[in-house]
């Protein structure tokens, strides 16, 4: 089932009642609890690469999470950009994926339709219809009922509810001037952190959205963004690059004490998992990036934040909840299906002070 074609009657966009009190709510919401969730990213169709479809099926996810550069379109010529999205259309694997579990998906800067992409590329607004037309969003969607593809879903019942937030560091991205600089020694881009405070990655209404989701109850976050929010030194587009954004980013999860959440991430077209402290708790980010391709030399590059070691095969992300024991594991898996990365955590670790 797609994510976007949810019951209507799980489609709640403002609030509900639960123990005597209005709580925010997501843009979906499913009672259904979930234990497994697949995502990856960078798949071009016309690699015909198609493994990691299968290889994820086999895991047998709840929920799989396309988190950017689901097809290398790159082009202002729509009909141009809805001949690649039929490309993947006709991927068996990704069909049967998509009709044997609940697929949320975002877009980075190719499949949003232009390299390093942000606001000013002039067909965006073109680009979100084909988006999320492909996607099935319904004709009622909040997505499609403002600007940009964000958006929240909440799955489960209280105590064992999953949110999963998705970003949008697109549609509303601005350009950064002067940070195209000769490559150094370890890095794999030019771009450096900006010392303009003006320039947004994610929007006023994409923040202020934001600051509501997480308020929401839920016993495990996890934040979805095409770009990766910890690993900067490497050069290329990331989190680090606006370092006020990403301080909001990290200042909001402190105010809403939101325990639980960690971050996935794509882009890089190789898998690695990071940590931050932030002021005592341990912020995560997994990375998968290489469903049909990987660089060997990109996963050379400096990350001061990397756990363990990167992994340059093809790749998809794998999170497994126990919610009896109350634990998740954070895991990457290659071709065969195998655990290259696995790194395990009480929720019980993951608390703000």
């Amino acid at each position: 089932m797609s994510a976007c074609s949810l019951p209507l009657t799980a489609l709640l966009t403002a609030s509900f009642v639960a123990s005597g009190k209005c709580e925010t709510q997501s843009d979906f919401h499913d009672a259904k609890e979930v234990d497994t969730i697949a995502f990856g990213s960078c798949y071009n169709p016309r690699d015909k690469k198609d493994v990691m479809f299968d290889t994820v099926l086999k895991q047998n996810p709840d929920i799989f999470i396309f988190l950017g550069d689901n097809i290398y379109g790159d082009t202002k010529d729509m009909k141009v950009l809805k001949k690649k999205y039929g490309e993947l259309e006709a991927v068996e694997g990704f069909r049967k994926l998509r009709d044997a579990t609940t697929m949320l998906a975002t877009w980075d800067d190719h499949d949003f339709g232009t390299n390093d992409g942000g606001k000013s590329y002039p067909m965006r607004e073109a680009s979100e219809k084909i988006f999320l037309d492909f996607f099935n969003d319904p004709a009622d969607s909040p997505r499609r009922k403002r600007e940009g593809i964000y958006g929240s879903y909440t799955f489960g019942t209280p105590g064992k509810t999953c949110q999963v937030l998705v970003f949008d560091t697109r549609y509303f991205r601005d350009e950064i001037p002067g940070t195209k600089k000769k490559k150094k020694p370890g890095t794999v881009g030019w771009y450096e952190p900006t010392t303009d405070v003006s320039k947004t990655l994610l929007g006023e209404a994409q923040w202020r959205w934001l600051d509501e989701q997480l308020e929401v109850p839920a016993d495990l976050r996890i934040i979805a963004s095409s770009i990766q929010t910890l690993s900067f030194e490497k050069g290329m587009e990331n989190w680090g690059n606006v370092p006020h954004e990403q301080k909001r980013l990290f200042d909001l999860l402190k105010k809403h004490k939101a325990h639980h959440t960690f971050a996935i991430s794509g882009d890089v077209h190789f898998a690695e998992l990071s940590k931050k402290d932030l002021d005592g708790y341990p912020f995560y980010d997994l990375t998968s990036s290489g469903f049909s391709h990987t660089s060997k030399s990109w996963a050379q590059a400096n990350n001061s934040f990397r756990v363990g070691s990167s992994h340059w095969q093809l790749n998809a992300g794998l999170i497994q909840i126990d919610w009896a024991q109350k634990s998740v594991e954070l895991a990457i898996i290659n071709p065969k299906g195998e655990k290259i990365l696995k790194h395990p955590l009480k929720l019980s670790e993951l608390k703000f002070k």
